[in-house]
């Protein structure tokens, strides 16, 4: 029978070299405050603030979820960033924003230091045994045809 480190040891081996694949880095962290929020000019988002091993913060996230609708005149919700709420809460496994603060994860982003950019987020394996990153760009690429947007 294998240890739990060394199976923990091996899951960690796996996240690495599927990240280091893509050309991604993974880089540890605990959750220090997490917000859904209506920004001053009414545009929906949310933040997940973080803290890394290395001592570093950041904030992750800042990703409008809603539209504006021209024919209405105002912003509006999209099912885009309904699935974007609803997959940050089962990778997290949370109810709300606010019981992702002291959970740790893998910021998972391209770059190095201070020009570290998140490009998705993933829970432990420990605490979600069907962990699936959520990669912003593919969750934003199921909703929006990206010739539209360039």
């Amino acid at each position: 029978m294998r240890s739990s480190t060394k199976c923990f040891d091996d899951t960690l081996e796996v996240a690495f070299n599927e990240a280091a694949n893509k050309g991604d880095n993974m880089k540890l962290a605990k959750i220090t405050k997490a917000t859904l929020e209506i920004q001053e000019r009414g545009i929906l988002n949310f933040w997940i603030y973080v803290d890394y091993e290395e001592g570093c913060s950041q904030g992750v996230g800042g990703i409008a979820l809603d539209t504006y609708d021209e024919d209405r005149g105002e912003r509006v919700g999209t099912a885009y960033g309904c699935e974007m709420i609803r997959l940050l809460l089962l990778e997290l496994c949370v109810n709300d924003f606010s019981e992702m603060e002291g959970k740790h994860v893998w910021i998972i982003g391209e770059g190095e230091g201070l020009s570290f950019r998140p490009t998705g987020i993933k829970a432990l394996n420990g605490d979600n045994s069907k962990s699936k990153p959520v990669i912003f760009s593919e969750v934003a690429d199921r909703f929006f045809d990206l010739e539209e947007t360039v």
